[in-house]
């Protein structure tokens, strides 16, 4: 089992939850100062269920650290969180910048 790759993807998931959470608050807002607050309260209501996925996922990332850490130390191989959030966040930009230049090329 590849407790990084794993976490890799809930971290990807993470911040999914965080930019879906600000745009449907961006939108909330526009169409409330449109005059439609029923509407704005409704999708400020997803914003929060984003929000209370997202730290749903920060909780099983968490847990899943926990798990890496402890087959780390099982096997006599550190393992800093640190370090692997570092190394999961530079690769995701640079696969992400990678995709978005291929796409406008």
């Amino acid at each position: 089992m590849d407790n990084k790759k794993i976490a890799g993807m809930l971290l990807k998931i993470q911040m999914d939850d965080l930019k879906d959470a600000d745009m449907l608050i961006d939108y909330a807002e526009t169409i409330a100062s449109e005059g439609d607050t029923s509407i704005a309260t409704a999708l400020y209501s997803r914003a929060k269920t984003r929000l209370s996925q997202m730290e749903d996922c920060k909780r099983t990332i968490d847990s899943v650290m926990t798990r890496a850490k402890n087959e780390a130390a099982m096997n006599g191989t550190p393992l800093e969180t640190d370090t692997v959030y570092s190394e999961l966040y530079n690769n995701w930009i640079n696969e992400w910048e990678h995709k978005l230049r291929q796409k406008v090329m």
